[in-house]
Parts: structure tokens; C-alpha cells; sequence
């Protein structure tokens, strides 16, 4: 039994207990992948569930499983800001640098989330049951002095922002759309297929004929991402105009 299948018996298996017992079952962070998987999944289908990430725009989620025509579920995350102790010695932190330095504390993958950069400092998303290791253990991230400090889910600073951005491409294949958001040429767009750059819902993406839907969100890696809301209109001279929101 590979990674994949073991976790999906595993949601399955938090559904039936929520369904048999009425109460509500969490997993550990899941890739969109993941989700996407057990969203098709033909055994989820008699089951009540719901994904969440602590944020409108996390893309790491746990599954909830249970009934919310009975009861709401409290969501065991977790938000935290990592903030320097000094702005004028910080260094300028990744992504990968901030899961450095959580991982190096010992705390398993699947019990963080996404991991938001700000500047100078950085948002992160945990399970609660990570949060008092975090809050009492993590004094630095590279050379940068930090401290962290536990914040409010729906704080300002972390509700998404995003740019309108119109694309006029040939058709609404993926290497089209790729090329028209990156603004390289079709045949260099092309090459990011087979190097794995492009995702789609954090899948990443190998067949350039591949099509979107409403509300799939596109990454490019070097290049950012965006939600897809489809077609606009159609041009004079039968091109596309497609929308598209930027996160910025």
C-alpha cells in the first residue's frame, strides 16, 4: 500500500468514526492534492466533511469529518507571527527557511500549514497541538532573532489580496494560459510542463492540453499564482480573454 492510499483509508476512516459516533474527527494537514483525491474519491461520497486551513486561501488543509446540520466544528489551529526581535539585523527569510527552522524543532510535517512570509516577518498556520513548542522553543530562524507571538484567524493583515488579471490567449489550453500569465513564449512555456513547475490545485501538471475550471487555482513556480474564473469574452478575431486573480 503506497503513501496516497494509506491516507485516503485513513479520511475514510475518520468519516465512518464521525458518522457512527456523531462527533467531530480531524486529520493532520493535507497537500491540495491530497484533498483533491479525497474530494473523488468514490468511498467519500457517503460522507459528511469539509476542509479547512485556518485562512480563506490556505492551500495545506485538515479534513473535518462530521455533520454540520448538528453541530459546527471547532477547528484545532492554530495562527501564529514570527516577527524579529530586531528589523535592523533581519535577514530577508523564505518559505523554506521558516520550515527549516520549524522542522529542526522536531515538529512532523503534517502539523504545519501553510507558512505566509510578510516582509520582515511570517505568518503560520499550525495544529494547536504544535502551537506551545512553537510559542516557547523557536528563537530563531537562520541567524534572524525572532519571536512569536499567537494571532487572531481573521486578523487584517491575513485576508487575501488579490490583483485582476486579464489574459488574451489563443484557447483555453494550459500551455496557452501558461505563456499568457508568465509572458514567455509558447515553446518556453512549454518546457515548464515536463520540469514540473506547474500546478494546478498543487498538482503539479505534464499534459500542456490540459484544461481549467472555474475556480482551480494555477501556480507557477517562479511566478506566482492565481484563481481562474474563466472565460470574459471573445475577441474580434475569435482569441480569448480570459479572468484571472493575481495573489499579491
Amino acid at each position: 500500500m503506497d503513501q496516497n492510499e494509506q491516507c485516503m483509508r485513513h479520511l475514510t476512516d475518520l468519516c465512518r468514526r464521525a458518522e457512527r459516533t456523531g462527533q467531530w474527527f480531524f486529520s493532520a494537514f493535507l497537500s491540495p492534492a491530497e484533498q483533491e483525491d479525497f474530494r473523488v474519491l468514490p468511498s467519500s461520497a457517503p460522507y459528511s466533511f469539509c476542509f479547512w486551513g485556518g485562512i480563506e486561501q490556505a492551500e495545506r488543509k485538515i479534513l473535518a469529518a462530521g455533520n454540520r446540520e448538528e453541530s459546527e466544528p471547532v477547528f484545532p489551529l492554530a495562527v501564529l507571527k514570527i516577527t524579529p526581535l530586531s528589523l535592523k539585523f533581519a535577514e530577508d527569510l523564505t518559505h523554506r527557511d521558516y520550515l527549516g527552522a520549524l522542522l529542526h524543532l522536531g515538529i512532523d510535517r503534517s502539523l504545519i500549514g501553510d507558512i505566509l512570509p510578510d516582509g520582515k516577518a511570517a505568518w503560520v498556520i499550525c495544529l494547536s497541538s504544535a502551537k506551545d513548542l512553537i510559542l516557547d522553543e523557536l528563537h530563531r530562524v537562520r541567524r534572524t532573532e525572532v519571536s512569536v507571538q499567537e494571532a487572531e484567524p481573521d486578523c487584517e493583515e491575513l485576508r487575501p489580496r488579490y490583483a485582476p488579471l486579464s489574459l488574451n490567449v489563443p484557447s483555453e489550453r494550459l500551455d496557452a494560459i501558461v505563456a499568457g500569465f508568465t509572458g514567455l513564449s509558447r515553446e518556453k512555456a512549454a518546457g515548464l510542463f515536463p520540469a514540473e513547475k506547474v500546478f494546478v490545485n498543487g498538482r503539479p501538471v505534464l499534459h500542456r492540453d490540459a484544461r481549467l475550471k472555474a475556480g482551480d487555482i494555477l501556480s507557477v513556480r517562479g511566478f506566482g499564482k492565481a484563481v481562474y474564473d474563466g472565460v470574459e469574452r471573445e475577441s474580434r478575431k475569435g482569441r480569448l480573454v480570459l479572468s484571472m486573480r493575481k495573489y499579491v
